[in-house]
């Protein structure tokens, strides 16, 4: 394992440095040594093991480093800033999201139980990618950034919700239930804090150990309700934002998460991917990937529209709607497990599942650097202009 770490963040340092000199997201670099060090090029000739529980494990507390990082950057008033925008988008993005996934098992003739399911695995967002390259961009707590990660986090909570309501069996309440019981504890949380947050007790760096103690226990609350871990970390970020050591917390928590625990769950994202899936690459596969990702561009660009925002920037939110990640993978795992799919749909349906998670992840970034120098450019050149 220590062998693996140490060689995964080395590789890691270097590419994401090549892709940074040639103005790409370092993300990317990160996801590509995952690729290198995986099973199906490194992993086969050398005795290497980047899947192993322990690792996993490992890598798993970086994107909830990450979420946490986030919510240390946006506060409740900016949250709330961006709140109607982020609810219109998520509604608009996921319901269309849903129906383009419908129509993928509809134009495959397949039953109506079927359609609805590959829909369900359309609807949930995975920002992780998207909030990791806005950082290096500097526009995470831009409107765009701040809609982005409103929506994301509808979207997984709607996410929930339609999957107990198509496929739960009268546990939709239940699902309603436990998304509010979330909620109480965290405003809960909230307004505590803010009564007892000038209390001063002398124990070194009990601060910066209570903020990422929160970061985890909020994840761990989060996904026994059934929800994404993502979630209970960023509104950790929240919670902890209200703190006036805000400032000393969040430098302390980027030093640790982005030297070692961030890079290594994108590591662990690259190294995930099965090559195996290539090999059913048929029309159903091909039209799965083909709607998931225009449903979710399409859907959110015109929600941002909707909600007021211009062009570009609704496009910008659109494109950091696109991945799919743990979300997509629960939904279909959860479908699977219930027997919705016969063979051979079923192992089609993991297999364009991994392969969504893989290229959305893979091409965000791109997308995402591009549309920005595109706006920098003409921001430049008009201000240029007489």
């Amino acid at each position: 394992m220590l062998v693996e770490l140490g060689l995964a963040l080395l590789l890691a340092k270097l590419l994401s440095h090549i892709f940074e000199k040639i103005k790409q997201p370092a993300v990317i670099g990160e996801i590509l040594t995952g690729i290198l060090i995986g099973p199906f090029i490194m992993g086969r000739f050398f005795n290497i093991d980047f899947l192993s529980v322990e690792i996993e494990g490992v890598a798993q507390l970086g994107i909830i480093f990450l979420l946490f990082i986030s919510g240390l950057e946006i506060s409740i008033g900016e949250l709330k800033t961006s709140g109607r925008r982020g609810i219109i988008t998520a509604i608009i993005g996921g319901l269309f999201s849903f129906f383009c996934g419908y129509l993928v098992g509809y134009f495959m003739g397949y039953s109506i139980l079927v359609n609805i399911a590959i829909g369900n695995i359309f609807v949930a967002t995975s920002v992780g990618v998207s909030v990791r390259t806005l950082m290096e961009l500097g526009t995470l707590r831009s409107q765009e950034g701040q809609v982005i990660l409103t929506a994301a986090v509808i979207d997984d909570v709607m996410g929930i919700i339609i999957l107990s309501l198509t496929l739960g069996q009268g546990e939709i309440g239940m699902s309603f239930a436990k998304i509010l019981l979330f909620f109480g504890i965290f405003f809960a949380a909230f307004y505590i804090s803010h009564r007892i947050r000038e209390i001063k007790l002398h124990i070194p760096r009990l601060v910066l150990t209570m903020g990422i103690a929160l970061a985890f226990l909020f994840s761990a609350f989060a996904r026994s309700l059934g929800l994404a871990t993502v979630i209970g970390a960023f509104f950790a970020g929240l919670l902890v934002s209200n703190f006036p050591q805000k400032k000393r917390i969040k430098e302390f928590t980027r030093q640790i998460g982005e030297v070692f625990f961030i890079p290594l769950f994108f590591i662990w994202i690259g190294a995930s991917f099965d090559f195996h899936a290539l090999d059913d690459i048929g029309a159903f596969v091909v039209l799965f990937i083909t709607l998931a990702l225009i449903g979710k561009l399409v859907g959110s660009t015109v929600g941002a529209k909707i909600s007021g925002m211009r062009f570009r920037e609704s496009v910008v939110v659109g494109i950091g709607m696109m991945p799919r990640m743990e979300i997509a993978l629960v939904v279909v795992a959860t479908e699977l497990a219930r027997e919705i799919f016969d063979e051979p749909l079923a192992h089609q349906m993991m297999d364009g599942t991994i392969l969504l998670v893989i290229i959305s992840t893979l091409i965000t970034p791109f997308l995402l650097k591009m549309i920005y120098i595109n706006r920098n450019t003409s921001t430049n050149s008009s201000k240029q202009s007489p």
